[in-house]
């Protein structure tokens, strides 16, 4: 088992969820990804690394909530578990050499942009940082990447943050005044890569483009990775996920991404059934909770710290210390019931909001997490 350390949400949609895994994170490097497996009757999936630190024995993955599995993934907290983390598997990004690059992050790209730039500008590479997101409500990791750039920009689709339009548009005025880029790295939805390697092919810039079909074992066996480069198909678990952005065939892997749609369609739906029930049964365990509090310090006279009573369960939520006040005043039976119903209401609104991002998003959203549902 891989116990979850921490779980931070970025932004409405996306979340970041820190995971102990000693032996992966001394070896695991920018580029490369892992495949996790929540229980038993989970399936796999592959996540790109956004962070590792061997000291502590971590890694950090980022994801968003439109496949059933990260649907489901996301309910999950600090202290549970994951059965399976396998990794590191894929290449490393080819980053060595370059002194002048520029990378561009898509949407979730960025958080598999992040360990790249960083790793570029820990060693001595002057590094521009352009990030793309349909608003700026939804824009995450905006100071962790100007750490590690020397100039970094956040195109929106709705120029929400003052900068209307696409990530092509300052990497295409940068070039003609005279980056003088060696390379640049692409990671995002299909479609932004493909207008990124165009951008640069006219210039000769070397461009690597971070692909993350479906994939089902991660280790070249399944076939179902397979990217068109050149004349031949690859795969992007053991030959990739990077590969030269000239040679791609954008349209192929397209096509090849929406192939499951129906069935992806289909899973989340259970899925989100499933969450609701799961959130009727945290109202039902909430309550029974409460009452054994209250019976319990009935008996005993007292509050719920007397002698012989039940001690209440350690909430699953923080509460603000105004809130932590108001309940203290409150009569130990009614502050137990109150406290429980504040459980469920969280447990309730997770599943919907999971449910309900999902359906509105769909699988052929402009996703970047690796993610292979």
């Amino acid at each position: 088992m891989y116990p979850i350390e921490s779980v931070e949400a970025l932004n409405a949609e996306v979340t970041r969820m820190v995971v102990r895994a000693p032996e992966i994170a001394r070896k695991i490097k920018p580029g490369q990804f892992i495949m996790l497996r929540i229980d038993e009757e989970g399936e796999r999936i592959p996540l790109t690394m956004n962070e590792a630190d061997p000291q502590t024995g971590t890694v950090t993955i980022v994801f968003q909530a439109v496949g059933a599995t990260t649907m489901r993934l996301a309910t999950l907290r600090a202290g549970d578990a994951l059965l399976d983390f396998v990794g590191p598997l894929g290449n490393p990004t080819e980053l060595e050499g370059a002194r002048r690059a520029c990378v561009v992050g898509g949407g979730l790209g960025t958080a598999i942009a992040y360990p790249q730039a960083k790793w570029l500008h820990d060693h001595g590479c002057e590094v521009d940082v352009i990030t793309g997101f349909r608003s700026q409500d939804l824009v995450i990791l905006k100071d962790e990447i100007e750490a590690c750039s020397s100039r970094s920009i956040i195109m929106t689709d709705d120029g929400s943050n003052g900068n209307k339009g696409v990530v092509t548009e300052p990497l295409k005025r940068w070039i003609e005044e005279g980056a003088n880029y060696d390379l640049v790295l692409a990671v995002g939805p299909i479609v932004m890569m493909k207008f990124v390697a165009a951008t640069t092919r006219e210039h000769g810039i070397k461009t690597l483009v971070s692909m993350n079909p479906l994939m089902i074992d991660g280790t070249g066996m399944c076939g179902g990775c397979r990217v068109k480069v050149g004349d031949e198909y690859l795969h992007a678990c053991v030959d990739g996920p990077d590969f030269d952005g000239h040679l791609v065939d954008y349209d192929d892997a397209m096509r090849r991404g929406v192939m499951y749609r129906a069935y992806e369609g289909s899973a989340r739906k259970k899925m989100a059934k499933r969450l609701a029930a799961e959130a009727r049964d945290c109202d039902v365990a909430a309550a029974k909770r409460a009452a054994q509090v209250a019976g319990a310090s009935a008996a005993a006279g007292e509050g719920a710290g007397a002698a012989g009573a039940t001690p209440r369960r350690a909430a699953r939520i923080t509460l603000d210390p105004e809130m932590e006040a108001k309940l203290a005043a409150m009569e130990p039976e009614k502050a137990a019931k109150v406290r429980a119903a504040m459980e469920a209401k969280l447990a309730r609104e997770e599943a919907a909001r999971a449910a309900s991002h999902a359906e509105a998003t769909g699988a052929g959203q402009a996703v970047y997490a690796g993610e292979g549902e």
